[in-house]
């Protein structure tokens, strides 16, 4: 355990070091000022923030206000004759602007990221009399303003020759620090007399040299967007990558390593030289490219397939413009936590190496792990490495600290630091590797050794048979608001990852002929503009205003790019008769398609007005209110196609209704809605009760929307306050209610209340052959600083609850055990939740159309839907918002009773288009229930027809599942060295098959 400084010794040492430092903070007063009374004085700091006070900060008040200072500096009297030495002004702070004038002249700027300073003062200014020093800081919005540290410091010019001991004091510092004891003879006489130097330079003689080796490089962490919108980022990019290099010239010792493959792309677009100088670096080893995916992504609000395609086109672009690295590291330092499948999807794209640091960020817990091998469910590994800080400097004291507190976290000596100014660029400065010259090879310091990354993980790969394992997500005990934060984010995001999964199964099943027939689907159903605002303060909403308004026109371009191109391979994929739709202007002749290879479909539609039929058989059809008619199709499996056709009158009878919705009125005001598998009893207080198919009641109490206060917290747009529970606002115990659509084929009870302002409606919807009820909820929010809830009320408690993840599923026990667990008491999820109760088992599941924030206990389910902070985004949340979501009774328990592919049907009811098909049309086995389709895409190997696509699948549940597409198909590896007609996927598992058709159906 680090030995803190403690009196006597920490005292004798503090006024030692005023040898060589001069403490600033008492001598500022605001300018303008005649009386120049210190600012230190001023009593609103102790009063407002005790905190900072106690430490020492000079303090002020929050809200973008200036703090203008101004001191003259002297030259103390004992530093005049030091010859070998010269003196740098130290400043710290916490703001988000700062300027430096001396004598009047601007000589440095600082903001929120770069946020230190150490300027060599003239070579003549002992001389002058005095330095005129203004300091001019602006608060940040959201916090009150610091100057952290201010203070003047003398250093030797030439770090190997220290003749006026202007480091002895550090060094002594940096030795107790270690754990040495001051001898008697030492602490017993005056660190400020003349014998105090001999006696110390003695001492340190006598101290062994720390052990262990801190191996370093540059860096500088960049937002792709926070703060500031994306056009600064390129600025800004530039900006760091030219320092860098210019720095690789004046320093040979430094290295220099970087993230994000999308920046490099556009560099290599728009700077085209400063890439070429990128790359000649790296070929020289000196430019370190550390990435894996395309961004620094959100990793727990994307799909599963989202996030496969971050790691693949990050990992393919990296070996493309960086052939002489090995890429198999995922540097993500930032991202607000990790989901439990991350190891798969990342060793699946060669990862063998994870570098986060955000753990560290833990408001409760620490995590108790620096180094560790991290192992998702279904077995893929990837070592883990807990970074230090990011957006450091070279101060010698912090590296030491940070080499012991890795030593006794891992047993390893060898450390990581990287200096450099970040989150918006900047990198590594001249003070900073002068600094770190200033302490190479000093006795007291540790020793160092500049380098890159990936040589650093080769030390530790001996380690990996001693690693711990970690099989569960990375939680971040923090930041637990960016799953309800800007909705309309997240609704953007899985609407342009849905249709690019589409537009990519009809391009993998058009094969060949799909470059031929619509040449530009390759740039039409390109990821990247989706994963780029994947990044990990885009998606989950916090970001200033700009960041969003910048992005809405991408997002929608994307979207009708990608909608484009999907309709036109499926009209290609599903029939070849131009003609036939070029002389049906009235569009009588539709085609509905299942584009998910599920076990079982049962679509019921909204269709244009009239009869319909498919195969000649006429379907059965309720008027809409809306307009329109539904209509149930068959049933059908896999990836699918049924042709439509609309006519005036009706062929014949229709076919039965499979599990009609009937209504009827229980008591006044009070409706019970009922398909045989699910029965919903609906009112003027909501949604009173649900059973499942058995009439088994499923809710304890009605179906509740609530409302808290939600403020207090640092970070607004990121956080939800701890507390929010106790902090309950009033909501309308009544609903009014009507009933707009009473069957059989849809039955629909329409709710209205108020949220505060906030104008709320809820439609609750049950729909023929349908296993859930699905509830649509509609607001205007006009809240600040609130949270908007549904929740489920249990009938029968929870035993274990789950929920989907990127890459895989989580599982926890409904009562919180561990403090890590109590911890979690709000969680992000892609696409569904259900609680299990004890034997025989069942229970409740939520399906959502997208992610959200949920959480779950032994007596109920909860999602998050609408929040309203202020900073930085001062309107975030305000307007008109949508949210779907389901609920379904799952008698055999969320697996057996096919949640997760139910949840794939509620989001994605398949496409329905003018396209005149002529019989029924099969693209794709079905996967058994037990198993999660993810993406399909076109394969790509030697001796594969052109009937062979690659399908990446997960087994969410927890017994092996065995797939056997029919006697028609056949599976492979992805390596092709194994053809099988059954292949069995084990539990947890995301593998990637071959299916390629032998035969015509």
């Amino acid at each position: 355990m680090e030995k803190p400084l403690q009196a006597p010794g920490s005292e004798w040492i503090e006024t030692f070091r005023c040898r060589s430092r001069v403490d600033l903070h008492p001598g500022w007063w605001r300018r303008g000022d005649q009386e120049r009374r210190p600012v230190l004085a001023d009593p609103w700091g102790r009063h407002h923030r005790p905190d900072w006070a106690e430490r020492g900060l000079l303090i002020w008040a929050r809200g973008g206000n200036w703090l203008r200072l101004e001191q003259t500096l002297v030259c103390p009297s004992p530093w005049m004759q030091a010859s070998a030495s010269c003196e740098r002004l130290v400043l710290s702070w916490w703001a988000d602007h700062v300027r430096l004038r001396i004598d009047g002249v601007l000589v440095h700027e600082g903001d929120l990221f770069d946020t230190r300073c150490r300027w060599l003062l003239p070579a003549d200014w002992r001389g002058r009399g005095g330095l005129r020093i203004q300091l001019d800081l602006r608060s940040p919005c959201h916090d009150d303003g610091a100057l952290i540290e201010s203070a003047l410091v003398q250093e030797p010019l030439i770090p190997t020759c220290d003749a006026d001991r202007a480091l002895l004091p550090e060094a002594l510092a940096l030795s107790w620090a270690s754990g040495t004891t001051l001898p008697d003879a030492l602490l017993s006489c005056d660190p400020m007399g003349a014998e105090a130097v001999g006696l110390v330079d003695r001492h340190l003689a006598t101290c062994p040299k720390p052990a262990g080796v801190v191996h370093w490089l540059g860096h500088a962490h960049l937002d792709l967007a926070w703060l500031w919108p994306v056009a600064d980022t390129w600025q800004a990019a530039e900006r760091t990558f030219c320092s860098a290099l210019d720095l690789m010239e004046r320093y040979p010792e430094l290295h220099f390593a970087h993230s994000t493959p999308a920046l490099y792309a556009w560099v290599e677009r728009h700077r085209p030289a400063l890439h070429a100088r990128i790359q000649q670096a790296s070929r020289e080893g000196r430019w370190e490219p550390i990435n894996g995916p395309w961004v620094e992504t959100d990793c727990v609000l994307v799909s599963t397939a989202s996030l496969s395609r971050q790691f693949t086109l990050g990992q393919e672009d990296s070996q493309r413009r960086f052939p002489e690295w090995r890429h198999e590291l995922a540097w993500l330092p930032d991202s607000f936590g990790f989901a439990a499948g991350l190891p798969a999807v990342a060793v699946a794209s060669g990862v063998r190496w994870f570098c986060t640091h955000k753990l560290a960020w833990n408001a409760t817990n620490r995590f108790p792990h620096r180094l560790f091998r991290w192992r998702s469910r279904g077995g893929a590994e990837v070592l883990a490495l807990m970074l230090p800080a990011i957006g450091t400097d070279a101060d010698p004291v912090a590296i030491a600290k940070e080499q012991r507190a890795f030593q006794a976290a891992t047993g390893v000596e060898q450390a990581i630091w990287l200096p450099g100014v970040g989150d918006h660029g900047g990198g590594p400065t001249a003070e900073m590797l002068e600094q770190l010259r200033l302490w190479e090879g000093q006795p007291q310091a540790v020793t160092q050794q500049p380098g890159t990354l990936r040589a650093y993980l080769d030390h530790l790969e001996p380690c990996r048979s001693a690693l711990p394992v970690w099989r569960d997500e990375l939680y971040l005990e923090l930041h637990r608001g960016c799953a309800t934060s800007r909705p309309d984010q997240k609704r953007h995001n899985r609407s342009l990852e849905r249709l690019l999964r589409e537009a990519e199964l009809a391009a993998a099943l058009l094969g060949t002929r799909a470059d031929q027939l619509v040449p530009n689907h390759a740039q039409d159903s390109d990821w990247r503009p989706l994963l780029f605002q994947q990044f990990h303060d885009i998606l989950p909403g916090t970001s200033i205003p700009e960041v969003f308004e910048q992005a809405e026109p991408i997002w929608c371009e994307a979207r009708r790019r990608a909608v484009r191109c999907r309709d036109q391979l499926l009209g290609h994929l599903l029939t070849s008769h131009q003609e036939v739709l070029d002389s049906d202007p009235h569009r009588s002749r539709w085609t509905w398609c299942g584009l998910q290879p599920l076990a079982h479909w049962s679509p019921l539609l909204r269709l244009p007005k009239g009869h319909w039929s498919s195969g000649g058989q006429s379907l059965p059809g309720q008027v809409a209110p809306s307009g329109g008619v539904w209509v149930q199709l068959p049933c059908s499996e896999g990836v699918c196609a049924l042709p439509l056709q609309r006519s005036r009158e009706p062929l014949g009878s229709a076919l039965p209704v499979r599990h009609p919705v009937s209504v009827e009125v229980v008591s006044s005001g009070l409706w019970r809605l009922s398909n045989g598998l699910v029965t919903a009893d609906v009112g003027v207080h909501g949604l009173v009760q649900l059973r499942d198919g058995k009439g088994v009641p499923q809710l304890s109490e009605p179906l509740r929307l609530r409302r808290f206060s939600d403020r207090g917290e640092f970070w607004d747009a990121w956080d939800l306050a701890a507390d929010y529970r106790q902090h309950a606002l009033p909501m309308a115990e009544r609903w009014s209610s009507e009933l707009v659509e009473s069957g059989p084929l849809t039955a629909r009870m329409v709710l209205r209340t108020m949220a505060g302002l906030s104008k709320v409606r809820l439609d609750l919807m049950l729909q023929a052959d349908s296993p859930w009820l699905e509830a649509q909820l509609s607001v205007q929010w006009q809240q600040t600083h609130e949270l908007l809830r549904l929740e489920v009320p249990l009938k029968r408690p929870a035993v274990r609850w789950a929920a989907d993840t990127s890459g895989g599923v989580i599982e926890r026990p409904a009562q919180a055990c561990t403090p890590f667990e109590k911890e979690r008491w709000e969680l992000p999820v892609i696409s569904w939740l259900a609680a299990e109760a004890e034997a025989p088992g069942g229970g409740m599941a939520v399906l959502l159309d997208g992610p959200q924030g949920v959480d779950a206990s032994d007596h109920h389910l909860g999602v998050s839907l609408l929040r309203g902070p202020t900073w930085p985004d001062p309107s975030a949340d305000h307007g008109w918002h949508r949210h779907r979501l389901a609920l379904m009774p799952a008698v055999l328990g969320w697996n057996r009773s096919g949640v997760p592919q139910a949840a794939i049907r509620f989001r994605e009811p398949g496409w329905l288009g003018p396209v005149a098909l002529d019989h029924r049309w099969q693209g794709l086995p079905a996967l058994p229930i037990g198993l999660v389709p993810v993406s399909v895409r076109s394969a790509q190997g030697d001796g594969l027809s052109d009937q062979a696509v690659q399908i990446e699948l997960l087994n969410a549940g927890p017994a092996r599942q065995p797939w056997s597409p029919g006697s028609d198909w056949r599976l492979s590896g992805v390596t092709l060295n194994e053809r099988k007609t059954v292949w069995e996927v084990q539990p947890g598992q995301l593998i990637s098959l071959v299916l390629e058709r032998v035969q015509s159906s």
